[in-house]
């Protein structure tokens, strides 16, 4: 198996496909940069790190042409696209398909489709760290979401008190912090996808009463992000945060997410 949709492979003896050589599912990835012009100086300011457009990918698939239309009808759900050298899955959207034949009454047909991946990313499986005590007023969390190559936008952080004066920074700048205090009893459980948060007296990682009036988060793309770091190798990465406290007493930190990955 090469690639494979939904967990059916695009390299499949039992339909007769087979995946070819002309496809391109390595993604042109486009940067959005803003640029504000300053008069009488060159260049441009960027006021932010940009976003990545959600890139396209093209898979070919030569199959008999009896097998055409439930090629199509298979591509056309999309979905999960999984493959055999990256880790992480690709969720993705149909966009087009285009189909050349071959031989007698174009028996055997190149189907060539166009998938769109809205999230701009591959994700990783979940990982969960464990509890990192929080026993002085600054904390460095490192080994978050390992192998990651983009930054996460909807990693949970959950605190468990007793603190005040929560603040959370990532390596790259973006932030969290919380108004409130958080007793002993309490965990207070930060959303980054959606920018709230909720309270529990029990160890789990849903449900609670909200309190996310008392949060605040930005970051260079106005939002809470997790951010592949390195030292002197980049091909060893993994997310690291800074936990600052006013007070705290057998306070604990934990990060539950899907590791980024470029197309």
């Amino acid at each position: 198996m090469t690639y494979a949709l939904n967990g059916i492979p695009f390299d499949n003896p039992a339909y007769g496909w087979l995946f070819r050589s002309t496809s391109k599912p390595l993604a042109d990835l486009s940067n959005e940069l803003s640029s504000v012009p300053q008069q009488g100086r060159h260049g441009v300011l960027s006021p932010d790190p940009g976003v990545l457009g959600a890139p396209t990918i093209m898979l070919v698939v030569q199959t008999p042409r009896v097998n055409r239309r439930a090629l199509l009808a298979l591509a056309k759900r999309g979905g999960v696209l999984t493959n055999l050298y990256d880790p992480g899955d690709v969720v993705v959207e149909f966009a087009s398909a285009s189909s050349t034949g071959y031989g007698d009454a174009d028996g055997v047909v190149d189907v060539a489709l166009t998938f769109r991946v809205p999230e701009a990313a591959a994700r990783g499986a979940e990982q969960t760290s464990a509890a990192v005590a929080l026993g002085t007023a600054s904390v460095q969390v490192t080994g978050l979401l390992a192998g990651l190559t983009l930054e996460v936008q909807d990693a949970v952080i959950r605190v468990k008190g007793a603190v005040t004066g929560l603040q959370v920074t990532d390596s790259a700048g973006s932030w969290f912090t919380y108004g409130g205090a958080v007793a002993g009893t309490e965990w207070l459980r930060f959303e980054a996808g959606t920018g709230r948060a909720f309270k529990t007296t029990t160890d789990v990682w849903a449900g609670g009463t909200e309190v996310s009036g008392a949060i605040d988060f930005g970051g260079p793309r106005g939002l809470f992000e997790i951010s592949p770091a390195w030292g002197s190798d980049p091909t060893v990465r993994d997310g690291r945060l800074t936990v600052t406290t006013g007070t705290r007493t057998g306070a604990s930190i934990q990060v539950r997410g899907r590791p980024a990955y470029f197309i």
